[in-house]
């Protein structure tokens, strides 16, 4: 956690105002209708990601943006043709190009979205990585926005614990493994803490 819960909502981003719960609506349903497996995801990575900005102290304001992230985070996919959503084997490259550029895309959806646009940043970033090695921009520690490294974390976890079209759900201990190795590399350390005591309970 990162100091006072202040710093903490100046990390997050909050606008100071609720986002129009009809526009995230319209946005999570027309996911749904394109490929609701992400949908689900988003739906469940929202559970998640309040469960641990709860655990790290954030307050009710902070924590309900970075739910709105985690259920927005995917909003790019929209851009993705289902059947490259639901390929199963390697991406070619103008198809890794397409998926590469979702947070670029659901960013610039949502900076387009009034009552939405402070959801941008953090959106776009969450696939950057502590250590940097993340895209689109290569960001590292707290220069990405706190609800992004808390939704990355959050969307590790379910891509390990559930089921996939290639491979079964894996072990609670090898999920909570595979976060603390990668403590300070892929992830902050102080979200991976705070995951580490919410998957434990």
């Amino acid at each position: 956690m990162e100091g006072t819960p202040a710093t903490q909502r100046r990390t997050v981003g909050v606008a100071g105002t609720r986002p129009p719960e009809q526009a995230v609506r319209r946005l999570a349903r027309e996911l749904r209708d394109h490929h609701r497996p992400t949908a689900e995801h988003s739906n469940r990575l929202a559970v998640v990601a309040r469960a641990l900005s709860d655990r790290m102290g954030l307050d009710a304001l902070d924590a309900t943006e970075v739910e709105l992230v985690a259920v927005l985070h995917d909003v790019g996919k929209l851009t993705v043709a289902p059947e490259i959503l639901e390929q199963r084997g390697p991406l070619t490259p103008e198809q890794r190009v397409i998926i590469l550029r979702h947070t670029i895309e659901g960013a610039e959806l949502l900076a387009c979205t009034a009552g939405l646009e402070h959801l941008a940043p953090a959106v776009r970033a969450t696939h950057e990585r502590w250590d940097g090695a993340g895209y689109p921009d290569g960001l590292a520690g707290t220069a990405i926005p706190l609800a992004a490294r808390i939704v990355t974390c959050a969307d590790a976890y379910d891509a390990m614990a559930c089921r996939r079209p290639y491979r079964p759900a894996l072990p609670r201990a090898e999920v909570l493994g595979r976060l603390g190795d990668g403590a300070a590399s892929h992830f902050d350390p102080a979200v991976v803490g705070a995951a580490l005591e919410v998957f434990a309970d």
